[in-house]
């Protein structure tokens, strides 16, 4: 294993670079950039299209959460092999009751923060939400009747949600963060909301807007878009695209996504196993083409159970450890079948591969592009 020592106080630049380098010669030079970390498998809500607690599925799991001094030690490994970032999610991140800690720990080695939240609970948990660098809100219908229907809260509501909104937008305005990011899962119940979506998003001065595809499970079949609902959602986008707003969206992705990546007639199944989720895979945005994937030389992903699953949380093809029976910085530098995985996937995969079908869903297409452009630039010097 490398010394680790030196990473964390490595420039960002050189970071990247090392990140790079150590796709091109295929094993870590230091840690990933950044480390999704699932804290707690539980949440309040039953959304619609979410494919472990929504009502269409018949066995969610149940709560699980990884014990905080497991935690604590994977906060303070990725500081010490230099990573920039901690992304802490759910289920619902507030629903881990050593949260507040989390947040704070992260903070205090100097790392960058992300949080995922719903933003629909008691007050109490903005004062350390607002410790966040990015928090990414899932904020998919516009108004009370839809709020019940597609998040499925039995309590709380959609006004409780926009009062926490613009509390977390004042103090990013008093302090400078958290940065906001609003998300909406669109799917067949709730797509003609993305205008008004959208509005309330400029109106609120937003920093970011993703809008994504919903993940089908088989379980959830009849929730995947027919083709005269994408027609019209194709219509939505290219109306929003002539439009000008203030904050970062993804929606010319989106579009490339309906009108180059969709397969109705082409729909794959997947049997959940520990590889893949149960997914039901509509669209392929890899074209069928072979690709090249750096994303798992700069993302690691950890989940509630412990698991370093690589190469990132659509696709966990390689079980790298278990971070309750080892620490994380020895999984990341130290590991065969992980280097190995990484190196596959950087050399080039396709989706019509039984072992890489998910990939055929890919949500990291503009991140990968990016990063595919970086290598390259760097193998030339």
């Amino acid at each position: 294993m490398i010394n680790t020592e030196p990473l964390k106080s490595l420039d960002l630049n050189v970071r990247d670079t090392l990140r790079a380098k150590s796709a091109l010669l295929g094993r870590p030079l230091i840690g990933p950039q950044s480390v999704n970390i699932h804290a707690i498998q539980a949440c309040d809500r039953k959304c619609a299209f979410c494919w472990y607690f929504s009502p269409l599925v018949k066995n969610p799991p149940k709560r699980i959460m990884l014990d905080y001094q497991v935690l604590e030690g994977v906060i303070e490994d990725c500081h010490e092999i230099g990573v920039n970032e901690i992304n802490l999610e759910g289920g619902e991140i507030v629903l881990y009751p050593h949260a507040e800690k989390a947040f704070r720990k992260v903070k205090e080695l100097g790392m960058l923060l992300r949080a995922y939240s719903h933003l629909d609970f008691d007050s109490k948990h903005l004062r350390y939400l607002c410790l966040a660098d990015r928090l990414i809100v899932n904020l998919s219908a516009m108004n009370e009747a839809s709020y019940r229907h597609v998040h499925g809260k039995t309590s709380g509501s959609l006004a409780n949600l926009l009062k926490h909104l613009d509390r977390l937008l004042l103090a990013r305005r008093k302090f400078g963060k958290p940065e906001i990011v609003l998300t909406f899962i669109v799917f067949q119940d709730n797509y003609k909301q993305l205008p008004a979506f959208l509005a309330l998003a400029q109106e609120r001065c937003v920093d970011a807007v993703y809008v994504r595809f919903f993940k089908a499970t088989q379980e959830m079949a009849e929730l995947v878009f027919t083709p005269q609902a994408l027609k019209e959602l194709q219509d939505m986008v290219d109306q929003a695209l002539s439009a000008e707003y203030t904050f970062e969206h993804n929606l010319e992705n989106l579009k490339n996504i309906i009108v180059h990546g969709h397969r109705v007639n082409e729909v794959v199944a997947l049997t959940h196993t520990l590889a893949h989720n149960d997914r039901l895979l509509v669209y392929d945005v890899t074209k069928g083409e072979k690709v090249h994937c750096q994303v798992g030389w700069f993302y690691s992903y950890i989940d509630e159970n412990g698991q370093v699953l690589a190469p990132c949380d659509g696709v966990g093809v390689c079980l790298a450890g278990n971070v309750n029976q080892r620490r994380f910085k020895d999984i990341w530098f130290d590991n065969d079948f992980l280097h190995a995985t990484l190196r596959e996937a950087s050399q080039g995969i396709h989706a019509c591969s039984s072992k890489w079908t998910e990939c055929r869903h890919c949500s990291y297409v503009p991140v990968n592009k990016r990063l595919n452009e970086k290598i390259a630039r760097l193998s030339k010097q």
